[in-house]
Protein backbone atom coordinates (compact mmCIF):
# COMPACT_ATOMS: atom_id res chain seq x y z
CA UNK A 1 0.00 0.00 0.00
CA UNK A 2 1.20 3.31 -0.84
CA UNK A 3 0.10 6.55 0.80
CA UNK A 4 -0.31 10.26 -1.24
CA UNK A 5 -2.13 12.98 0.30
CA UNK A 6 -3.10 14.99 2.85
CA UNK A 7 -4.96 13.94 6.20
CA UNK A 8 -8.91 13.09 5.24
CA UNK A 9 -7.55 12.00 1.26
CA UNK A 10 -8.86 8.94 0.22
CA UNK A 11 -6.54 6.06 0.20
CA UNK A 12 -6.66 2.90 -2.51
CA UNK A 13 -4.86 0.15 -1.98
CA UNK A 14 -3.46 -2.55 -4.29
CA UNK A 15 -2.66 -5.58 -3.72
CA UNK A 16 -3.92 -7.79 -0.72
CA UNK A 17 -4.91 -6.21 2.12
CA UNK A 18 -6.08 -8.19 5.46
CA UNK A 19 -9.54 -5.85 6.33
CA UNK A 20 -13.06 -6.31 5.66
CA UNK A 21 -12.86 -2.15 4.44
CA UNK A 22 -11.65 -1.40 0.92
CA UNK A 23 -11.64 2.05 1.26
CA UNK A 24 -9.95 4.52 4.31
CA UNK A 25 -8.69 7.86 4.90
CA UNK A 26 -5.61 8.92 5.99
CA UNK A 27 -6.69 10.54 9.31
CA UNK A 28 -8.39 6.60 9.77
CA UNK A 29 -4.71 4.98 9.92
CA UNK A 30 -2.95 4.88 13.16
CA UNK A 31 0.43 6.82 12.89
CA UNK A 32 2.95 6.71 16.11
CA UNK A 33 2.78 9.52 18.32
CA UNK A 34 5.55 12.27 18.98
CA UNK A 35 7.07 13.85 21.62
CA UNK A 36 8.31 17.39 22.05
CA UNK A 37 10.11 18.16 25.45
CA UNK A 38 10.57 22.04 25.41
CA UNK A 39 12.11 23.86 28.01
CA UNK A 40 10.27 26.93 29.54
CA UNK A 41 13.59 29.17 30.10
CA UNK A 42 15.99 29.99 28.00
CA UNK A 43 19.39 28.39 28.31
CA UNK A 44 18.15 25.00 29.79
CA UNK A 45 19.43 23.06 26.77
CA UNK A 46 22.84 22.59 26.83
CA UNK A 47 25.67 20.02 25.31
CA UNK A 48 29.12 19.18 27.17
CA UNK A 49 32.19 17.56 27.01
CA UNK A 50 34.58 17.11 29.83
CA UNK A 51 38.17 16.76 28.89
CA UNK A 52 40.80 15.47 31.17
CA UNK A 53 45.08 15.69 31.40
CA UNK A 54 46.69 14.95 34.25
CA UNK A 55 45.30 17.00 37.26
CA UNK A 56 43.58 19.49 34.63
CA UNK A 57 39.82 19.65 33.53
CA UNK A 58 37.96 21.40 30.65
CA UNK A 59 34.56 21.75 30.42
CA UNK A 60 33.31 23.18 27.26
CA UNK A 61 30.00 23.09 24.50
CA UNK A 62 26.73 24.78 23.58
CA UNK A 63 24.39 26.14 25.70
CA UNK A 64 20.93 26.79 23.18
CA UNK A 65 19.14 30.20 23.92
CA UNK A 66 15.85 27.72 22.83
CA UNK A 67 15.35 24.40 21.62
CA UNK A 68 13.46 21.01 22.31
CA UNK A 69 14.01 17.01 22.72
CA UNK A 70 12.00 14.71 20.48
CA UNK A 71 11.05 11.65 21.13
CA UNK A 72 8.36 8.77 19.78
CA UNK A 73 8.57 7.00 23.25
CA UNK A 74 6.05 8.41 25.54
CA UNK A 75 8.58 10.25 28.47
CA UNK A 76 7.69 8.83 32.09
CA UNK A 77 10.40 10.90 34.17
CA UNK A 78 8.36 13.26 35.03
CA UNK A 79 7.36 11.87 38.17
CA UNK A 80 11.06 12.40 39.29
CA UNK A 81 12.19 14.99 37.39
CA UNK A 82 14.02 17.67 39.67
CA UNK A 83 14.14 21.37 37.38
CA UNK A 84 17.20 22.42 39.55
CA UNK A 85 19.12 19.08 38.37
CA UNK A 86 17.66 18.08 34.72
CA UNK A 87 17.85 15.36 32.67
CA UNK A 88 20.40 13.73 30.50
CA UNK A 89 19.04 13.50 26.96
CA UNK A 90 20.87 9.79 26.95
CA UNK A 91 18.43 8.72 29.70
CA UNK A 92 15.29 9.52 27.51
CA UNK A 93 14.32 6.81 25.57
CA UNK A 94 14.72 7.56 21.81
CA UNK A 95 15.60 11.55 23.09
CA UNK A 96 17.74 13.27 20.77
CA UNK A 97 17.89 17.54 20.12
CA UNK A 98 14.97 18.59 17.77
CA UNK A 99 14.75 22.11 16.60
CA UNK A 100 17.18 24.59 18.24
CA UNK A 101 18.47 28.44 17.95
CA UNK A 102 20.97 30.99 19.25
CA UNK A 103 23.62 28.62 20.12
CA UNK A 104 26.58 29.88 22.62
CA UNK A 105 29.72 28.31 22.92
CA UNK A 106 31.09 28.10 26.29
CA UNK A 107 34.60 26.71 28.08
CA UNK A 108 35.55 26.33 32.01
CA UNK A 109 39.01 25.40 33.02
CA UNK A 110 40.14 23.90 36.38
CA UNK A 111 41.90 26.08 38.72
CA UNK A 112 44.98 23.92 37.67
CA UNK A 113 45.47 25.21 34.30
CA UNK A 114 47.86 27.98 33.97
CA UNK A 115 46.15 31.43 32.32
CA UNK A 116 48.69 31.32 29.65
CA UNK A 117 47.35 27.80 29.03
CA UNK A 118 43.65 29.04 29.15
CA UNK A 119 44.13 31.52 26.44
CA UNK A 120 45.53 29.03 23.78
CA UNK A 121 42.60 26.22 25.09
CA UNK A 122 40.24 29.43 24.56
CA UNK A 123 41.56 30.37 21.29
CA UNK A 124 41.54 26.26 19.72
CA UNK A 125 37.92 25.52 21.14
CA UNK A 126 36.43 29.21 19.30
CA UNK A 127 38.73 28.71 16.13
CA UNK A 128 40.54 31.94 16.73
CA UNK A 129 43.74 30.31 16.02
CA UNK A 130 45.87 29.24 12.76
CA UNK A 131 48.02 27.17 14.48
CA UNK A 132 45.75 24.67 14.32
CA UNK A 133 43.27 23.87 11.56
CA UNK A 134 41.05 20.83 13.38
CA UNK A 135 37.87 21.04 15.04
CA UNK A 136 38.54 21.77 18.67
CA UNK A 137 37.94 18.50 20.11
CA UNK A 138 40.52 16.69 17.56
CA UNK A 139 42.87 19.34 18.70
CA UNK A 140 42.59 18.88 22.55
CA UNK A 141 42.96 14.96 21.97
CA UNK A 142 46.10 15.61 20.01
CA UNK A 143 47.52 17.41 22.81
CA UNK A 144 47.15 14.18 24.94
CA UNK A 145 43.79 15.47 26.61
CA UNK A 146 41.21 12.53 27.15
CA UNK A 147 37.64 13.21 26.90
CA UNK A 148 36.02 11.44 29.85
CA UNK A 149 31.83 12.55 28.77
CA UNK A 150 30.24 14.14 26.52
CA UNK A 151 26.31 14.28 27.10
CA UNK A 152 23.51 16.53 26.43
CA UNK A 153 21.12 18.14 29.14
CA UNK A 154 17.92 19.55 29.32
CA UNK A 155 16.97 21.23 32.88
CA UNK A 156 14.73 23.95 33.99
CA UNK A 157 10.94 23.68 33.82
CA UNK A 158 10.03 21.99 31.03
CA UNK A 159 6.22 21.26 29.07
CA UNK A 160 5.95 18.17 27.08
CA UNK A 161 3.83 18.31 23.64
CA UNK A 162 2.05 15.09 21.79
CA UNK A 163 2.27 15.26 17.73
CA UNK A 164 1.41 13.19 15.39
CA UNK A 165 3.34 14.76 13.03
CA UNK A 166 6.85 14.61 13.09
CA UNK A 167 8.24 17.60 14.78
CA UNK A 168 11.60 19.40 12.84
CA UNK A 169 14.97 17.72 13.80
CA UNK A 170 17.14 19.80 12.38
CA UNK A 171 19.83 22.61 14.23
Amino acid sequence: MFILGNKGDLIVTIGSHNSDKDLTTIDELEFPMHYQIIPLEMGSLVERQIFQLGNKEIKCGVVWKLGSVVTTIKPSFEASYDPNLGICIQDIPGGSIGETYGSEKVIYFSETISEDEQNELTDIFYGNTKKYSKKYDDVFLDLGWIEVNSESYIFGEIEIKEFRTIPSLYK
